[in-house]
């Protein structure tokens, strides 16, 4: 029986998203366009230089979508050291969204919200680290973030970091007891690593039919891996 790889599973669906204003009271708060424009552009107003921004970005609350409009308000609020700002700026030159992907760029700025205890910038830049294909790869540098980011209780975090622990530190020990809180969260990720970790017999005992049970939860949840694995087990 061919073993499944468990460094494959820390890739799925890790990279966290744009911050939207779904995640931000102060967006809410800006029903007119007018007041939105002088409190960013003439108070220079950092949060409402971000929402101008996330307008932009999702092309909502009456703003036609327009990356280049939402680079400038987010350089704008990110110079004044507003983090969601600079995670956004990350993310968009990490995925190329209106800029020329430029990853030198896209780690600076998670970086600087990152150190300012960002969740979602910590997971990407571990995400990098470990992948490894626009950086060299460094493992030290990976679970570094990811901790960060775990401590926070950042589930995909928690999870990416029991992978390293259990593929590459065999740190059994730790990485089950991470893996282990990403599954009271009902997890996809965490639920497909656990059914590989029984698929494999990795820290665990060798059992298809629990195998098979983390494969359909993590189906049923949203990750079609989950269901091609578990279609493989008779």
């Amino acid at each position: 029986m061919k073993k499944l790889l468990l460094s494959m599973f820390i890739m799925i669906n890790l990279l966290t998203g744009c911050s939207s204003d779904s995640d931000y009271n102060e967006v809410e708060t800006y029903n007119d366009k007018d007041v939105l424009y002088k409190k960013a552009a003439i108070l220079q107003d950092a949060a409402a230089q971000f929402a101008l921004g996330a307008n932009y970005y999702f092309g909502q609350n009456g703003y036609t979508q327009d990356y280049s409009q939402a680079k400038k308000w987010f350089e704008a609020s990110a110079k004044q050291g507003y983090t969601t700002s600079q995670y956004n700026l990350g993310l968009m030159y990490n995925k190329g969204e209106g800029v020329k992907p430029d990853y030198k760029k896209a780690i600076m700025y998670y970086e600087q919200a990152a150190q300012a205890n960002f969740v979602r910038a910590q997971n990407n830049l571990g995400l990098i680290y470990y992948e490894g294909k626009v950086v060299p790869q460094d493992l030290d540098k990976a679970k570094f973030w990811f901790e960060k980011a775990a401590n926070q209780g950042h589930l995909k975090s928690q999870v990416a970091l029991a992978s390293i622990y259990l593929s590459n530190n065999k740190n059994y020990t730790k990485g089950l007891e991470l893996l282990k809180q990403a599954l009271k969260a009902n997890n996809p990720q965490a639920q497909l690593l656990m059914g590989v970790l029984y698929y494999n017999g990795t820290a665990v005992s060798q059992d298809m039919n629990e195998a098979k049970k983390y494969y359909d939860l993590a189906c049923k949840n949203g990750l079609q891996k989950g269901c091609e694995l578990s279609k493989d087990i008779q």
